[in-house]
């Protein structure tokens, strides 16, 4: 009798109820429904995560920019009448903290050094004799030389006999592969590829400037003396700014 009631109680259920006692009863089913609601709600939860750690700028990765300079000096050190004897040496040691106060808010990037000789040419060399209104004898040009480092870089010695110079790179310049079109990059990863850093500033700029006096060559009736070599020298500091474009397509004149 009871056996025909649950029978008849089981097949007066619709598929809702089914579902609901399955759910209930079956511990697999239970296991199942709920790992399928964890995925469910971490779908979207994912995608507005990914979406999320994404940067804003990525999409500038697509573009195509253009690299505008701005550049200039700033004297450094400089002297207009330095007077050295014979092999003498004059040293400069300096370092990133004796910046002009202007290039310590620019983007310094490289650092040259100049010298030029002053009295090459008929120079301050002495003459004392009877003769030398009428044999004075040879005059012999004067000549120096430079050599200078920065914290991780040293130029080669230089000589002249006028003028010479050299300078010193602080900023390794980028090398793009689709140059002067640059793209696969963002604006501001292109900045700092032209921001030179700080390990290759700071430190010591040592500058040796060397002077070499020749006497020329005398006379019987003549002497020719040449006391000293006088130099001008000057040292300045290069800054760059760039300024990233977007470029729209149009022709270019280069």
């Amino acid at each position: 009798m009871f056996m025909q009631e649950d029978s008849e109680v089981e097949l007066g259920q619709n598929p809702l109820e089914k579902s609901i006692l399955a759910l209930k009863t079956n511990r697999t089913v239970q296991i199942i429904s709920v790992l399928v609601g964890l995925l469910l709600i971490s779908i979207p939860a994912y995608s507005m995560y990914s979406k999320s750690q994404i940067p804003e700028d990525e999409y500038q990765r697509e573009i195509e920019y253009l690299i505008d300079y701005d550049y200039g000096s700033i004297t450094w050190n400089s002297n207009s009448n330095l007077e050295l004897n014979d092999e003498q040496v004059f040293s400069l040691l300096l370092t990133n903290d004796d910046f002009p106060e202007e290039a310590k808010e620019m983007n310094i990037v490289s650092v040259s050094a100049y010298i030029e000789v002053l009295d090459f040419n008929e120079d301050n060399e002495e003459t004392n004799g009877l003769g030398c209104a009428v044999d004075s004898g040879e005059d012999a040009p004067d000549s120096a030389s430079l050599i200078f480092s920065s914290p991780n870089y040293q130029t080669e010695l230089l000589e002249t006999q006028s003028m010479t110079g050299d300078y010193i790179f602080l900023l390794e310049e980028p090398e793009f592969m689709t140059f002067p079109f640059i793209t696969g990059y963002t604006i501001n990863e292109i900045e700092e590829m032209y921001e030179s850093d700080d390990e290759d500033i700071i430190g010591e700029y040592n500058f040796e400037i060397r002077g070499m006096v020749e006497a020329g060559d005398s006379t019987l009736e003549c002497d020719r003396e040449d006391p000293s070599v006088t130099i001008s020298y000057s040292i300045e500091l290069e800054w760059l700014e760039i300024n990233v474009i977007e470029w729209n397509g149009d022709s270019m004149w280069f």
